[in-house]
């Protein structure tokens, strides 16, 4: 069997919006073989490269034009080192994971099995998942607090939130927090982001408010590479650190796990690609550390890779869900990933990803770039 094509598809923001949150946009990709299988991928889509990054996509089938699917790890490598020289940065590696992705559901199947069955088998039947409750416009404690708790209603029993996301006032985010812990009772796990606005100077207090509550973790302080910060912080905040959705390779978490820097890394799988992630989970292990899989994606493909991946990972911690993005991923998509009233997704066992997708509805929708990315203390 050889890979004869390749296609992609952007879906575009203004079909994910909501009044809650501005929408953002999808990259899919397709390849074709010459057995007339299919295979479907997703690259992460960075707000304005979303056609840059599809032009890079197109530009990398030159090296998967005739090749065998089943050889992804080799795929991958020489993308890096003839393509990118060594020097990939996150458009560069959105684009290969959305062809890696796509080339183990050729290979899933094309042996009649479950993604998860070639990536040593699953540890786990159901795989735990969490709420984003993310916005880009500025919330008060009773709209975050509703939010939160209308997840809850869902089934999700985890929500992370970004109660420090949208002023400076310390005493505002810690407020936004306390609103939120008595919305979701005492039985939700409340994760929060910090969307690295801390510093060791307000630290103290914060953590203090975020034990208070019951906080789970305490995501991206400050910015993944300013480990030795990190690690000062996670002391002083005593609170699982997760960090690392902008990273995409093994060699930027090393240095999270060498400087005891991290708890818990949140690779993106489409950032990352499937093996990628499941090979930084294996790094993370000998320094118990944990992996909760970011997604900020589709509902459909990019859901289903981060789930093949996360069944096989004995360190899993959680999988990132945005259920306001499940009624457009239905769009073009069909599955039977849902979240049951244990917060889970039930795992699979279709050949491949255990996605079906609607091409002409992918077809039919036109891009149009979005406006600039503010702020949410500009909006």
């Amino acid at each position: 069997m050889k890979t004869t094509s390749l296609s992609t598809f952007i879906v575009p923001a203004a079909v994910t919006g909501d009044a809650w949150c501005r929408g953002k946009a999808w990259i899919l990709v397709k390849v074709e073989t010459d057995e007339g299988i299919t295979g479907w991928g997703e690259a992460y889509a960075l707000h304005d490269r979303e056609q840059s990054t599809a032009a890079l996509v197109q530009e990398l089938s030159r090296y998967l034009d005739g090749m065998d699917p089943f050889r992804i790890k080799y795929f991958t490598t020489m993308a890096y080192e003839r393509f990118s020289e060594f020097q990939g940065g996150i458009g560069f590696f959105a684009a290969v994971s959305g062809i890696e992705i796509a080339l183990w559901d050729i290979v899933g199947k094309a042996l009649g099995v479950p993604v998860h069955k070639l990536l040593g088998g699953p540890c786990r039947d159901r795989i735990n998942v969490y709420a984003n409750c993310w916005s880009h416009r500025a919330r008060s404690a009773e709209e975050l607090a509703g939010y939160a708790a209308s997840q809850v209603a869902l089934g999700f029993r985890a929500v992370k939130v970004y109660p420090f996301l949208y002023s400076d006032d310390i005493a505002e985010g810690i407020a936004r927090l306390s609103a939120v812990r008595e919305a979701v009772g005492g039985g939700t796990d409340i994760l929060v982001d910090a969307w690295r606005v801390a510093d060791l100077a307000n630290i103290a207090p914060v953590a203090d408010a975020l034990r208070r509550c019951g906080v789970g973790w305490f995501e991206d302080p400050v910015a993944p590479d300013n480990t030795e910060l990190l690690a000062e912080i996670r002391q002083v905040a005593r609170l699982p650190i997760v960090t690392g959705e902008s990273f995409c390779v093994k060699r930027q978490f090393k240095p999270l796990l060498e400087q005891r820097a991290a708890d818990i890394l949140n690779p993106d799988i489409t950032c990352c690609g499937i093996l990628e992630i499941k090979e930084i989970a294996a790094m993370a292990e000998p320094y118990g550390a944990t992996v909760a899989i970011h997604n900020y994606n589709t509902m459909a493909i990019g859901l289903a890779a981060a789930l093949q991946a996360a069944a096989v990972m004995p360190n899993l911690a959680r999988v990132e869900f945005f259920n306001r993005f499940v009624e457009p991923s239905a769009l073009f998509s069909d599955h039977s990933y849902c979240v049951g009233d244990d917060g889970c997704i039930a795992l699979g066992h279709q050949p491949g990803l255990g996605v079906s997708i609607d091409e002409a509805v992918l077809q039919s929708f036109e891009f149009e770039p979005g406006p600039a990315r503010l702020w949410p203390s500009e909006t």
